[in-house]
């Protein structure tokens, strides 16, 4: 049997006390695609910290984009619905980009 693990961590550089301002502050939260999986359609549901553009972008698993568009988001929560129209079953990345930011997660269709 043979077993991988891996494992990230993060750590914010300090300046005398004081958080180095250089280091982007997340604004996308929560990021998550309810039901997951699904067959038909979905909704990738997040939190904004402030009101900005976001590009939905779908990936298959060769790296191909198979669907994009651009949402302007509210601050606070926001959902996109998605359908799957004409992709086949199996897993996608999906990612939501800011300027500054990129969340990615998986999804599949059953």
């Amino acid at each position: 049997m043979l077993f991988f693990s891996f494992s990230f961590a993060q750590q914010s550089e300090k300046n005398n006390g004081n958080l180095n301002n250089n280091i982007p502050q997340a604004t996308l939260l929560s990021v998550s695609a309810y039901p997951n999986p699904f067959s038909t359609d979905t909704s990738i549901n997040f939190k904004s910290s402030k009101a900005q553009t976001i590009t939905l972008i779908v990936k298959n698993l060769l790296g191909t984009t198979v669907y994009a568009e651009q949402i302007n988001a509210t601050a606070g929560y926001n959902a996109i619905p998605f359908n799957r129209n004409s992709l086949t079953k199996g897993m996608y990345i999906y990612s939501l980009q800011t300027d500054g930011e990129i969340v990615s997660k998986r999804l599949i269709i059953k």
